[in-house]
């Protein structure tokens, strides 16, 4: 009897936990908590509708108490239907209260895992395990609450080995050779793990202090005032209001004063909400995943495979690019999270902040498989300013003059209308600053082994993504009636990523450039030597070179 080619040959992973298990029942509470929460406002609503309806207070009482109490049995019957295993294949997880589903994500599918350790379980010895597989539907997906630590460590390992069985019936080269460059493909061994990159306190302070998201503190002090009003007395409230109004109104120095005060005060928030974020951030290699770990009171880990990494993307405000400090997340196929707490981890990123002078240094080591290094681009929007500039110039002062108009004209029945004539000039200034930041940003570079890198600008920051041809999904341009007869068109190349940028994009480029791009990416050469030499690159060529 032959033997069966090695190759053909099933390999199984045997478990040591083929078991159903449920979770502990510290996932119940916690789920009947959070749902408690969420309908707590329903609940205010409802009471403000019933006093309006003058129903009798034991009505009442008994319609909350009905509530709450069948809220309760739904999730304790909830909980007692909901299993999971680790079997030879994957992660098994059954739920439902009618019916049952039964999600299975094999191991060799697993893109992403998170692991989650709250405050309230640590006692407990237990964490919370979000697995990923690719895809945005419901059922890429398990979540399992509060449950014991080797969870999450069987996970990554049964994940690590099926990955390498996958990989062992495939043909794979360390190094591979372009016609362009040589480009070393670091093969990384599974060990324990070693420490890639750890951010200070002073990283983590540098990134509050120059996010500009931190402006978002306003709205947290504004609610705080809002909710103020509502537990202090009427007279005591607005008794502080005035003082604090007559304080800052007084003098010049009352008012910079008032306005450094609220400054810090913003400043602060933003710096407390990153330690507690980010405080003892880490980036682990592991094989061929990167552990990310952070958080203070809630330590979380997010293990990200190596080889689902879509794309690297290099981040810079105007306020960081002017200290040279930079941000890199990793573009992924799934999310990695739906919670809001989780948005800067599910974002994919793996640098919060890092100085310019060793930030492709760290990228070597936490991902030598991309072989980053800083690029020399072709700026695609050079000389191309008027396309880019005209149309926000000529809105702006249309706007700017039909609202100086409108002053004038309703000053009288309208004495509030002039307090909005810097508006249109405001964003007027705002939009053609974003374009001015694309003419000055915009540009790319191919790369050996079928990579690129776009340069350009988002919203007012910078940006800087890598990729390769194989994540292309398509190539999109767009001409209008005016650019036509100068060869200017815009472009885009979407990527199949679920969090942060999702396309390569060119606002102003000219059709040379465009063609040869849409060349290479849909991998478009001639018949005799297979070579991209196409008649667009050869007439783009000398076109660089006049």
């Amino acid at each position: 009897m032959t033997a069966p080619h090695p190759s053909t040959t099933p390999v199984r992973m045997h478990t040591a936990s083929a078991d159903w298990h449920r979770m502990h029942p510290l996932s119940l509470v916690i789920d009947i908590a959070e749902r408690a929460r969420s309908i707590i406002g329903t609940m205010v609503s409802l009471l403000v509708m019933t006093s309006w309806l003058r129903m009798p207070r034991h009505a009442i009482r008994l319609a909350v108490a009905a509530t709450l109490l069948g809220m309760a049995v739904i999730r304790i019957v909830a909980w007692s239907r909901k299993r999971y295993r680790l079997d030879d294949d994957g992660i098994t997880m059954e739920a439902g209260i009618l019916n049952t589903v039964r999600t299975t994500i094999a191991y060799d599918r697993i893109h992403t895992i998170n692991i989650t350790t709250p405050f309230v379980l640590r006692p407990f010895g237990l964490v919370s395990v979000a697995v990923e597989s690719g895809g945005i539907s419901n059922g890429s997906s398990i979540a399992l609450t509060a449950v014991p630590q080797s969870v999450g460590t069987q996970l990554e390992r049964l994940r690590r080995q099926a990955v390498a069985v996958e990989s062992a019936h495939e043909d794979r080269h360390d190094v591979e050779y372009d016609e362009h460059e040589t480009v070393r493909r670091t093969v990384v061994h599974e060990d324990a793990g070693r420490l890639a990159f750890r951010a200070s306190v002073r990283d983590t302070v540098l990134f509050a202090l120059t996010d500009l998201e931190f402006l978002a503190a306003l709205l947290v002090l504004y609610g705080f005032a809002q909710n103020l009003e509502d537990l202090l007395p009427r007279k005591v409230f607005y008794s502080a209001q005035e003082s604090i109004i007559r304080f800052s109104s007084s003098s010049t120095l009352s008012m910079i004063i008032t306005i450094a005060t609220g400054l810090l005060m913003i400043l602060a928030i933003s710096i407390v909400k990153s330690l507690m974020l980010y405080y003892r951030f880490e980036v682990w290699r592991r094989g061929d995943d990167l552990i990310i770990v952070r958080g203070f009171f809630t330590r979380r880990s997010f293990t990200i495979p190596v080889g689902h990494v879509q794309t690297v993307t290099i981040h810079q405000s105007v306020l960081r690019r002017a200290l040279h400090l930079s941000s890199v997340q990793v573009g992924l196929t799934t999310s990695g999270a739906d919670d809001d707490e989780l948005a800067a981890m599910s974002a994919g990123g793996i640098l919060p902040v890092v100085a310019d002078d060793r930030l492709y240094a760290t990228l070597g080591v936490i991902l030598p498989e991309w072989n980053l290094h800083a690029p020399l681009t072709t700026r695609t929007a050079h000389g191309l300013g008027r396309y880019l500039l005209t149309m926000p110039i000529t809105l702006t002062v249309i706007g700017t003059l039909g609202m100086a108009t409108a002053v004038m004209a309703t000053v009288a029945s309208a004495p509030w209308l002039p307090w909005l004539l810097p508006l249109p000039a405001a964003v007027g200034a705002y939009a053609c600053a974003r374009r001015w930041l694309k003419l000055r940003a915009e540009g790319y570079a191919l790369l050996g082994g079928d990579r690129i890198v776009v340069t350009g600008a988002r919203g007012l920051g910078f940006v800087t993504m890598f990729t390769t041809r194989a994540r292309i999904q398509n190539v999109r341009r767009r001409i209008y009636p005016w650019r036509l007869a100068a060869g200017v068109e815009s472009m885009t190349m979407p990527v199949f990523v679920t969090n942060g940028y999702s396309e390569l994009r060119f606002t102003a480029i000219r059709t040379v450039d465009a063609q040869y791009l849409h060349d290479w990416a849909m991998h478009v050469t001639t018949p005799d030597d297979g070579k991209a030499t196409t008649l667009n690159e050869a007439v783009r060529i000398g076109t660089l070179h006049d």
